[in-house]
């Protein structure tokens, strides 16, 4: 089955695919993976925030806590005049192995109408193969809605697919066969021993020295 780690490093990988800049960051107990985007819409600055952390299970609590701490690093990141030159947009999805019901309804609820941003939770169940989301329109900004549509959907793809470019990665790899059974390892042949100089060891006896022919041996 997938991991969070797994769907989590999908997230990472489509972020910056989309031209984010990938970071990491605490919030609340978890180390989440955050991309920060800023495209100029019109006469202002539109600011997307895309975050997502693992937890073992997604409540309806947690993902609130989560998303309103998402919500204050994205505004202390924000570029821009909040509301007058710059819109945000704060994306935040809990990865888990399940999602609670309650969670799964807060997800999946209509965002209300914010001054100068917009909110939108995900909910993803690993186990299930399931991502909870709002991803309808609204009566008003439906353009501007459709672009946080597409960028909720391309950063958080369904479980499945994710499994799928996980498995295709992992059939990459090159596979590393084993050896064969009663097989052992041979140590490496050793290089053959050489030989000792020659010793040089003390001189031998000497021939006796004579004189010269014509002179008496030793002076006489």
């Amino acid at each position: 089955m997938l991991t969070p780690e797994q769907y989590l490093g999908a997230v990472a990988e489509r972020i910056q695919r989309s031209g984010g800049n990938l970071g990491s960051v605490q919030i609340g107990p978890a180390t989440a993976v955050a991309g920060l985007f800023a495209e100029s819409v019109m006469l202002s600055t539109m600011n997307y925030c895309v975050i997502a952390a693992p937890v073992p299970e997604v409540s309806a609590a947690a993902l609130y806590d989560f998303t309103g701490r998402a919500t204050q690093y994205a505004r202390a990141n924000l570029v821009g005049t909040m509301g007058w030159t710059a819109a945000s947009v704060v994306i935040a999805g809990l990865v888990g192995r399940h999602v609670y019901p309650d969670a799964a309804q807060a997800a999946s609820a209509k965002t209300s109408n914010q001054f100068g941003g917009e909110t939108r939770m995900v909910a993803v169940d690993l186990t299930a193969g399931q991502t909870y989301a709002f991803t309808g329109g609204k009566v008003w900004g439906a353009a501007m809605h459709g672009a946080i549509r597409a960028k909720l959907t391309f950063c958080f793809p369904p479980p499945a697919e994710v499994y799928q470019q996980v498995q295709w990665q992992q059939a990459q790899q090159p596979q590393v066969q084993p050896p064969p059974p009663g097989w052992q390892q041979q140590p490496p042949m050793a290089a053959p021993p050489v030989p000792p100089p020659p010793y040089a060891g003390q001189a031998g006896p000497q021939p006796p020295v004579y004189p010269p022919p014509g002179q008496p041996p030793y002076g006489y």
